[in-house]
């Protein structure tokens, strides 16, 4: 069941972040119980253990730092019940997608739809919907956990939760220590509160924790309508004031949204410098069947969705935001509007290929530069701050000559600055941006990560971010579960 890694399986050995590490043995296992078996041969020869999906991560996770490889791709069942899904973490994010009944969703959609469920758990991932739907915690109603000492917790939201912050499941028990989560976007370090259910420990965790071997997924009903609106405004500061016309204030606790209104679920950017890259790899999308829609030369632009019980719902709310881009400074004849889910996803699917096409550009470089990799932020801020950060960016990016692009929700203001190095020193002076910006953001109360996790690249920003003490309480929380430290060592944790 264990097999001695071999040269033809170096691939097993980095994930999407590129970088490169090392291992002795991998296995693939198809079921809980073969989980076990490798859990027991593991800790009898003292080996370190890396789990892994599809690693389609970008921050380091899957990538091994010595001793066996627990690749759970092949643990890909699904099984329907009701309106949930049971399914395996090495099932992925298209297949899950297809196996969903009619007339439901499962709504989080990061960008890689090869992507595998346990890797979406272990990073709580979001992407676009997340604006309205919240990211993967929250459609997670129970899971099957392997402790690294071969017990399997089944822990069930609603039924499984903390005393306070007193907790106890299978022979362990113990308390969770409080540990300060920033008011904003946020997938850095473990969650934790008073009374909280204890599936949300594992989410986000890592891997660090144990071993997602099932999970059950809440689906949600479709919307009766959904359309998309892009539009195109003059320069960075107008789309910032559009985001800010069209994201409703929170209601009233005693006056809720009623139930017939549009909700805005998804709302996305993509900088000027980000429309040129597309617009010069159209040639590239179009072999691939994605077409470029015509980008206005100069001009930022904004993705907004609206999911409504009926069109006339959907339309009004699209309507007004057409009167809100006059108001920003735009033309809205320039927009592209989509009331039919195949022109929805005309819309959106190059905005999910940008990623893609810069791994391709920084692979090419690489054949120059061996050691280069993109550098890619993750992080949110306040509401009040939007328009701060975006203007530390475009200052910094402008006067330091480095090739880069930005997209992202920015309706949570959480954007990816993407740089693209083009040797060894444009890597570093893009590193020194990068800390630079974190320091910043951790000042203005931001996250340094808000979707994509810690892995082992964020670890010096993740201590930054929360400071010894919180470390110091989340190893203590990590020992009590996984005693030797034998799962995903240099993840989250030095």
């Amino acid at each position: 069941m264990i097999e001695t890694l071999q040269p033809p399986q170096a691939d097993f050995l980095r994930d999407e972040s590129r970088r490169t590490g090392q291992a002795e043995h991998i296995a693939f296992p198809r079921t809980e119980a073969e989980v076990l078996t490798i859990l027991a041969d593991a800790r009898r020869h003292g080996w370190p253990i890396t789990i892994q999906g599809a690693r389609t991560g970008i921050s380091g996770g899957a990538v091994p730092d010595r001793g066996l490889i627990l690749n759970l791709s092949q643990m890909t069942d699904i099984r329907v019940t009701d309106h949930t899904l049971r399914v395996q973490p090495g099932a992925t994010l298209a297949a899950i997608r297809a196996a969903v009944p009619a007339g439901f969703f499962f709504s989080p959609d990061p960008t890689e739809t090869t992507a595998s469920i346990g890797g979406m758990i272990s990073c709580n991932a979001s992407g676009a919907l997340s604006f309205l739907y919240g990211p993967t915690r929250r459609h997670i109603l129970g899971l099957r956990v392997a402790t690294a000492a071969g017990e399997v917790l089944d822990v069930q939201r609603g039924r499984d939760h903390a005393e306070g912050l007193r907790f106890t499941r299978g022979s362990l028990c113990g308390d969770l220590p409080l540990l300060p989560r920033p008011a904003v976007k946020n997938a850095a370090g473990y969650f934790v509160e008073p009374d909280m259910d204890l599936v949300d420990l594992f989410i986000g965790a890592e891997g660090t924790l144990g071993i997602v071997t099932e999970a059950t997924l809440r689906l949600l009903p479709i919307p009766g309508a959904i359309w998309g609106l892009m539009a195109f405004l003059p320069d960075t500061a107008a789309a910032v004031r559009y985001v800010n016309a069209l994201r409703p204030p929170p209601p009233p606790p005693d006056h809720p949204a009623p139930e017939s209104a549009a909700r805005l679920a998804a709302l996305e950017y993509f900088d000027a410098p980000c429309l040129d890259f597309l617009r010069t790899h159209a040639d590239e999308l179009a072999s691939k069947n994605i077409a470029v829609p015509p980008l206005p030369d100069g001009t930022a632009c904004i993705y907004a969705e609206w999911h409504a019980p009926e069109d006339a719902a959907a339309e009004e709310a699209v309507m007004a935001a057409a009167d809100h881009l006059t108001e920003c400074g735009a033309d809205p004849d320039t927009a592209i509007l989509a009331d039919h889910p195949a022109e929805i996803e005309k819309l959106k699917i190059f905005r999910h290929a940008v990623p893609e096409l810069v791994n391709s550009v920084i692979d090419q470089r690489r054949r120059t530069h061996p050691d280069l990799v993109k550098l890619g932020t993750d992080m949110a801020v306040p509401d009040d701050r939007l328009a701060d950060v975006l203007a530390l960016y475009e200052s910094n990016l402008a006067a330091s000559g480095l090739e880069h692009l930005t997209f992202g929700h920015i309706g949570a203001n959480h954007l990816h600055v993407n740089i693209l190095p083009r040797d060894p020193a444009d890597y570093a002076a893009g590193k020194a941006l990068y800390t630079r910006w974190a320091d910043q953001v951790i000042a203005w109360g931001g996250s340094i990560s808000a979707e994509h996790g810690i892995g082992k690249l964020k670890r010096d920003l993740f201590r930054q971010m929360v400071g010894d003490d919180t470390l110091a309480h989340m190893r203590t929380l990590k020992t009590l579960f996984d005693p030797a430290t034998l799962l995903n060592p240099g993840t989250l944790l030095d």
